[in-house]
């Protein structure tokens, strides 16, 4: 009150003041009606509704806009308007404000009476609009009741009163239903509150149902799993040692044919070997053998000659400790050595040798073994000259 007091004691006053009256208590309605339409933008049902509420507003407004300069003279001379608008104008800049953002949805589940939670500065702005018209009120009460002369006339000005009253009455039951919307949705948050700690435990409770069902589905097909994987192993490790015996026995098999077929080519090869070693000996001592026979042959006819030379074939030694293999004669042999040189030769003594080669023929044949290796030898040497 002390805010908006004015006691300087001063009886006139301009027109502009006298306006500037009217225009601060008209503020101080609309900062109501600013209220209650935000009560009733955000959902409120107690009851402002918007044309009842209108009409008050309306019916208020006409009055204010009805008084006299004697009424407004009065208020003048005891308030400050300057002071109250002051005050109105931080108020409808919060209530504005607050009207203007944008109505978000509550929790759901919080079934509250007015609708939405209204801010704590809108309460307080509510509540400086109230505190407003109560010390207008308050402060009108001191010259209501008197009996004063205003510019040389005596009157009763109890007839201020009336608008200040109304304006009181307006923003009373304006507060009453903003403090009633805060208290009730602070109670049906704690309701909500309540009401969702009991579903949670429901979740909750559901949760763990939920939760020791799946372990179970878990453990259960964990096992069945585990079952179905045990068996698959012991197959797999059947059919895996089925396999691995079918090729240990093919393996085998297949190692002795191989051995078999090894042997065989080395016991080829080795026969190979031995029968051309066989074949390189024989063919050596063959070799070795004719070149002693074709020196013997070709020795002076003065020469001895090798015993075994002129033995025919038909006769041969007793094998014995010095000689454990039977020998038999090469005068045979000599004979067809001889027959061949003189057939490789040819030459000019080619008929000479091949006479006297007739000639040994017929002494061997008739058992002159000496006689005939002596002729071979003049033959052998006739064809070589």
């Amino acid at each position: 009150m002390s805010g908006i007091i004015k006691p300087d004691g001063r009886k006139d006053f301009s027109r502009e003041e006298l306006d500037q009256m009217r225009s601060a208590l008209l503020d101080l309605v609309e900062g109501n009606r600013e209220i209650s339409a935000l009560l009733s933008s955000r959902g409120a049902k107690t009851g402002n509704d918007a044309a009842g509420k209108g009409n008050e507003y309306d019916a208020v407004r006409e009055q204010i806009q009805q008084m006299s300069d004697k009424d407004l003279t009065k208020m003048r001379s005891m308030m400050d308007p300057v002071a109250m608008q002051q005050k109105l104008a931080k108020s409808r800049t919060v209530i504005a404000d607050f009207k203007n953002t944008a109505n978000t949805a509550g929790l759901p589940g919080i079934d509250s009476y007015c609708g939405a939670p209204i801010a704590t500065g809108v309460i307080i702005a509510a509540d400086v609009v109230y505190f407003l018209a109560e010390a207008v009120r308050d402060i009108a009460q001191d010259g209501c009741n008197e009996v004063i002369v205003i510019l040389g006339e005596g009157g009763n000005v109890r007839a201020v009163c009336l608008v200040t009253d109304a304006i009181y009455i307006i923003a009373k039951a304006v507060n009453q239903g903003i403090h009633f919307c805060d208290d009730d949705y602070a109670g049906s948050v704690v309701e909500a509150s309540y009401d969702r700690l009991g579903h949670i435990h429901s979740d909750l409770e559901a949760s763990v149902a939920a939760d020791d069902a799946n372990k179970t589905a878990i453990v259960n097909n964990d096992n069945t799993n585990k079952d179905t994987i045990v068996n698959n192993d012991n197959t797999n490790k059947d059919t895996i040692v089925s396999n691995d015996n079918s090729n240990k026995t093919m393996i085998v098999n297949n190692d002795n044919t191989n051995t078999a077929n090894l042997t065989a080519l080395i016991t080829a090869a080795l026969n190979a070997i031995i029968t051309n070693a066989n074949a390189n000996k024989d063919e050596l001592k063959f070799l070795l053998l004719r070149t002693q026979i074709e020196a013997d042959l070709a020795a002076a006819d003065s020469a001895t000659p090798v015993a075994i030379f002129q033995t025919p074939s038909t006769t041969c030694t007793t094998p014995s400790v010095p000689n454990p293999l039977t020998q038999c004669g090469y005068l045979n042999l000599v004979a067809a050595i001889v027959r061949e040189t003189i057939t490789n030769q040819g030459g000019p003594n080619l008929a000479a040798a091949q006479a006297l080669l007739v000639q040994g023929d017929a002494q061997r044949l008739a058992g002159q073994f000496r006689a005939a290796y002596t002729t071979y030898r003049k033959a052998y040497k006739t064809s070589s000259k």
